[in-house]
This record gives structure tokens, C-alpha cells and sequence, in this order.
């Protein structure tokens, strides 16, 4: 075997381990970037030497995303992959090959937000989604109908007879992403990577109500239809009108150069989007066009993926440290020599757990390479062994918690070390921060300065202490006068209203999140009510599993913890349940979309009461919406129903719908 021959061998190789890690276990082994070069590199070298051509190149397919678990549905049509380029000069080659195969015509093109995510075929006859379909490898995909469903933002009948074929991506936010990683950590399971594997993965779960648990989002960029329209930009306003969300894209750009200024334009806006973008599709407009150009064996000619340069910067590791989290979880973190990156300052990067930290082999001292692309935390992706220092030494993970000195330990089928002193101090300040966030109790000028304060000062050991707190026992605290002190007992006093879901949130029980708690809060009378209350109840819940069911018993389980409820509510914080869902309520059927800032209800307060009456609150506006509910600073919203012809109503109008309703209860 010569040597070209074996270099070709040894690529193949490698891209198919990393198929194997991304498409079967939802794993990067390499960046991005690494794998579009060493796909490139072996693209170009079997282009040179067809000698060493084989059927079962990993260039012979497109990504291949299929599982035993699902059946498998041929798709009408190939679902292709893009070719894709990190330059701007291989652009304008692109827009070039295009207007010399159609010469004499005008070309005009397209350019989309380049969703990272996983792409899917959703199938519509009479009206209604009849299948989902994932990529596959080009040819047959997964049928992943059950979990598509799931997912809010996609319509599961539409005014349209069809038939016709939606194609988009699933991906998931950064916040959604967030919020799920930082459940899994607390409770002691191995973070997900980033959002697009994790969306990856979610679509492959066996269990839908953990895909809906989840958050997925989807945006449409292509329609498969006999009764298509004459452009692409015409195509998206069509399936934009049947409620679909579509992806963002552009005007006409009438030149090369005007693609490039629209690539350009997003490279940097990109980074103030709640979901992760690494690029741009370029797609020529006109469908006759399109079809004219046509497609190689595996990717369309009139269509093109300009693809970011990876976000990652070069920085020392000064430390390892720790940070113990509300439940315990001791998670390390590596402490770096501040480094520019996607426009800040990094100064920490998240390692996630200590089998993570001897995955990667990272040492205190080491030289890293950091990434921001697609992730809320910046985190270590290599070591830079050639720099590493020649007295290095392996790092080792503690024994005992950096904050009360206990012995730190695991729980089984746990990868995460955890302290199991209630009273570690670390874990009250953690409990702490989160009862007060604006996602629990809202408590406002409660930081994490004052709260340590507190702490230190004894005043403040469970969060039913924050209640017993006075005017006077805060006027002594550093920096905290006679007015500062009177607003934080007016904050504090202010949430004893609060709705029981974020009281049930605030109390931090494992694997209950935002969602869960508010699922348990529409149950049930009192927040006393789950002292008693089985895992067999809790389980009927929708949208609860075993695993949800057997931490809330075991939380009320522990008679500290039914006292700190009772001190609670003898302090005049709110136990009450949620108002039960009117099912025949006046609102019954009725969708309304918030737009703007109410001044009398917060967003979620204005969805209760919807909710309360028996409505539905939905993100988007499509024809099926019933209200369009405008305050101040109305969005996008507001001109898309315009549009549609959707009513809206300002906020004197929807308090005045609130009380119909309930004069007709």
C-alpha cells in the first residue's frame, strides 16, 4: 500500500469513528472545522486518484442518523446534504459555476440562519401532520412521528389540503440547553455537549414525554409541494402563513457580493440569538432555477453552506477548582489567564464533572484551547501537550468539600462526586441564590453579596429564615442603611404572594424543575398535600416519571423539610395550588399570544390567567390564533397579525375578556 493509499485509508477510518461517536452516541471527538478538513481532505485526494476509489466511503452518503429503535420510511424525495466553505472567495466561485450553467438568465439568491441542529421531513396530506421523518442517510430516515408531535412550535394541522412535505431543523436554545444541563449536573448525571447533539439525541428518545419535558424548537427552510410557488422566498411565506416558524433569512441579494455583505452582517449579530448559528445557506431563489442547476450525487447545486470560523482561543490553565452546587454535585472549574473571546472576557471555563477532567487529561499549568460556539459556558476541547510544563503533575480530584470539609462520595449509577452535609455552607449559599432567582421567589436585592452576609452573619441557615428577617437585624450588615434595609423587607414580604410553582421550584427538590413544579402545582390544593402524597398519584401526573416521582417522596419524606414548609407558610408565604384548567371555561379553544409589556400582569402571570379560564397560550401568530394581546413595545408579533388579520386587543380589552370570562363561569 502506497502512501497516498494509506492516507486515504486512515481518513476514512477516522471519519467513520467520528460518525460513529455523533450519529450513535450524540459525541463531537473533533471540532467542526476538523472534521469539514479531513472530509474535504479525502474528497479531493479520491477525486485525484479514482484508483483507490470504495462504495463504502464515508463520501458515498450523506450523514447517516439511522437507529435500530425506529422504523425506517424511504423519503419521497433525497434529502441532501449541503456542500459547505469557511470562504468567502469559494462563495463567489459558487455564484459563479451557477450564472455560467444558466447563462443569459439574472440570478438572484437567498440567505438563511444556518440552524444547528438535526434536519427532518414532516409530511402533511389533508391537513395533517402524518409523519416525521429524519435524514437518514439521504435515502431512508428514522420515523420519529411520536416525538415531532411533542414539539410545540410545530403545527400539527394546518389549513392547507396538501399534500406537501415541510423540511427544517430541530434545535434546542441556549437557555433550554442551560437548563436542562444544569438539572443534569445537580443531579449527578453526565452533562450533555452542546445543543445540537443534545436535540440530536432528544429526537432518538423512546419516550415522547421526555422530548416535551425538553423544549425542541423547529424552523422550516424548504417545501416540497405540487403546488409550490415560484421562489424559494415565496415558499417560506407560504409555510410562514400555515403557522409554520420558518427560518430567518434575507431580502433578494441580487450579486455575489451582496451574499457575502449579508454573511457578514450575521457573523457578529449572530452572538445576541438565543439558539446556536454556524453559518449561512446560500440557496438560488427561483425554483425553475433550482431545478435547472440540479444536483451532484450528493448535494444540490443551487444551494451552498458558508460555515463560521469556530469561536476558540489559546489560554493557561492557572487552577482547577471547585464550586459545590445546591444538592452537593462538586463540579470543577478551570481557572484560566483571561483570554478575548466572542467578545468578552474569559476568565473560567466548565470542565463538568472529574471523569470529564481525566477524559480530556487537562493539569493544572496546562495550555488550552477554548470553544464558545454553541455553548452558554465556554469549555476546554484540547490539551495543547507540546506547551505543557516538564514538571506537571496529574491532576486529582478532592477528597473533601473545598467548603465544609465533609468526605466527599458518589451516588450509584452517578458520575458526579457530591457533599452530603446538609449544613456545608456552599450548599445553603447555593439553595439560597436559587430561592431568591427571578426564576423562583423573585426576590429583588437579595444577591449573592447580601446572602452571604446573611449567612455569615447567622441570620440566615434555611431559606424560611429569609422571612423572619427585620428591618433592624439588616441596618448593622455592611453597606446596608436604614433604606436599603426597608427595600429588601418590602422585596421579601412582596413575594410571600407568589404562585406555588415557583415556591415549589425555589425549594430546589432534584429533578423538578420550572415545568415539573408547575405540573405538581396545578395537582393539588396545598403545598402540604405532597407530604402524603404516593408515588403512584405522582406518576399519573402528565408529563412525571418514576425517576421525578421518587425525589419529590423522598424530599417530603424528611420531617426537616416538611417543617421548613410549615414554617413557610406559618410566615405567610403562599401554599395555595394553582387554579385548575377550566376545561369548558369561556376562554375554552381560545389561543392567544402575548406581544410587548403588560403593567399589571408579568408574562407568566398574564399565561395563568389565560390558562386559568380554560385558553392556550402560544408563542407564534398564525391564522388559528384567536387574540394577539398588545402592551407596550409590542414586537414582530403585532405586524405578522396585522397581516393575518388576527384580532388584537390592548391590555384594557384583554383585563376586560378576563372578567367576561368569569361572570360566565
Amino acid at each position: 500500500m502506497d502512501r497516498t493509499q494509506h492516507r486515504i485509508e486512515a481518513l476514512r477510518e477516522k471519519i467513520r469513528t467520528c460518525d460513529a461517536a455523533y450519529y450513535g452516541r450524540g459525541e463531537s471527538p473533533v471540532s467542526d472545522k476538523e472534521y469539514d478538513g479531513l472530509y474535504r481532505e479525502l474528497l479531493d485526494l479520491e477525486k485525484a486518484h479514482p484508483e483507490y476509489d470504495s462504495p463504502d466511503s464515508p463520501t458515498r452518503r450523506v450523514g447517516n442518523d439511522l437507529t435500530k429503535e425506529f422504523p425506517k420510511v424511504r423519503h419521497a424525495a433525497r434529502m441532501m446534504s449541503i456542500d459547505n466553505t469557511y470562504s468567502a472567495a469559494e462563495v463567489r466561485e459558487w455564484a459563479g459555476r451557477c450564472e455560467k450553467l444558466l447563462p443569459g438568465q439574472q440570478l438572484s439568491y437567498v440567505g438563511e440562519l444556518k440552524m444547528d441542529g438535526v434536519a427532518v421531513a414532516l409530511v402533511y396530506e389533508k391537513g395533517r401532520l402524518v409523519r416525521a421523518v429524519t435524514r437518514g442517510d439521504g435515502d431512508v430516515g428514522d420515523e420519529v412521528t411520536a416525538n415531532i408531535r411533542a414539539i410545540r412550535g410545530i403545527p400539527l394541522t394546518v389549513d392547507d389540503a396538501g399534500p406537501f412535505e415541510v423540511r427544517g431543523e430541530v434545535y434546542m436554545t441556549f437557555a433550554n440547553f442551560r437548563r436542562l444541563n444544569d438539572q443534569m449536573i445537580e443531579n449527578g448525571l453526565k452533562p450533555m455537549q452542546n445543543p445540537r447533539n443534545t436535540a440530536s439525541g432528544t429526537l432518538k428518545l423512546l419516550e415522547p414525554k421526555e422530548v416535551a419535558r425538553r423544549n425542541l424548537s423547529f424552523a422550516a427552510y424548504f417545501l416540497i409541494s405540487g403546488g409550490r410557488r415560484k421562489s424559494h422566498r415565496g415558499n417560506l411565506a407560504f409555510m410562514r402563513g400555515l403557522g409554520f416558524p420558518v427560518v430567518a433569512h434575507s431580502g433578494l441579494l441580487p450579486s455575489a457580493d451582496a451574499v457575502i455583505d449579508f454573511c457578514n452582517d450575521w457573523e457578529e449579530k449572530r452572538h445576541d440569538l438565543d439558539f446556536p448559528v454556524d453559518g449561512i445557506v446560500v440557496k438560488v431563489d427561483a425554483m425553475e432555477q433550482q431545478d435547472a442547476l440540479g444536483a451532484t450525487a450528493k448535494s444540490p447545486r443551487w444551494a451552498i453552506a458558508y460555515k463560521y470560523q469556530p469561536e476558540a482561543a489559546i489560554t493557561r490553565v492557572e487552577t482547577i477548582g471547585a464550586q459545590v452546587g445546591r444538592t452537593g454535585v462538586v463540579t470543577p472549574v478551570a481557572r484560566l489567564v483571561p483570554v478575548g473571546l466572542a467578545g468578552t472576557t474569559i476568565k473560567n471555563a466548565t470542565l463538568h464533572n472529574y471523569d470529564e477532567v481525566e477524559r480530556l487529561g487537562v493539569r493544572e499549568g496546562d495550555f488550552v484551547e477554548i470553544e464558545k460556539g454553541g455553548e452558554i459556558i465556554p469549555k476546554v476541547i484540547r490539551i495543547i501537550g507540546e506547551k505543557r510544563p516538564s514538571d506537571s503533575r496529574p491532576f486529582i480530584p478532592p477528597l473533601r468539600c473545598p467548603s465544609c470539609d465533609s468526605e466527599l462520595g458518589r451516588l450509584e449509577g452517578e458520575v458526579a462526586l457530591r457533599c452530603f452535609n446538609n449544613s456545608c455552607p456552599a450548599q445553603l449559599l447555593a439553595s439560597l441564590e436559587h430561592f431568591v432567582s427571578r426564576a423562583c421567589m423573585d426576590i429583588q436585592g437579595v444577591g449573592p453579596a447580601l446572602i452571604e452576609l446573611l449567612v455569615k452573619a447567622g441570620l440566615v441557615k434555611t431559606v424560611a429564615d429569609l422571612y423572619a428577617l427585620t428591618r433592624d437585624s439588616l441596618v448593622d450588615l455592611e453597606r446596608m442603611g436604614d433604606k436599603s434595609a426597608s427595600n429588601v423587607i418590602a422585596a421579601i414580604d412582596g413575594s410571600k404572594a407568589t404562585t406555588l410553582d415557583r415556591l415549589i421550584h425555589g425549594l430546589g427538590i432534584r429533578m423538578i424543575g420550572a415545568q415539573a413544579a408547575k405540573l405538581l402545582a396545578q395537582e393539588i390544593d396545598d403545598l402540604t398535600d405532597l407530604f402524603g402524597i404516593t408515588e403512584d398519584v405522582l406518576e399519573r401526573i402528565e408529563g412525571f416519571g418514576p425517576n421525578m416521582a421518587k425525589s419529590v417522596r423522598a424530599y417530603f419524606d424528611r420531617p426537616e423539610n416538611r417543617a421548613l414548609v410549615e414554617r413557610l407558610k406559618k410566615s405567610g408565604v403562599n401554599t395555595k395550588g394553582l387554579p385548575k384548567k377550566a376545561a369548558g371555561g369561556k376562554l375554552s379553544g381560545k389561543t392567544f399570544v402575548l406581544t410587548g409589556s403588560l403593567s399589571a400582569y408579568t408574562r407568566e402571570q398574564a399565561s395563568a390567567e389565560i390558562e386559568r379560564r380554560g385558553g392556550k397560550v402560544s408563542a407564534s401568530v398564525s391564522k388559528k390564533t384567536d387574540f394577539v394581546v398588545a402592551g407596550s413595545e409590542a414586537g414582530s408579533k403585532l405586524g405578522k397579525a396585522e397581516k393575518l388579520g388576527v384580532r388584537i386587543i390592548n391590555e384594557a380589552a384583554f383585563e376586560a375578556l378576563l372578567r367576561e370570562a368569569d361572570e360566565k363561569q
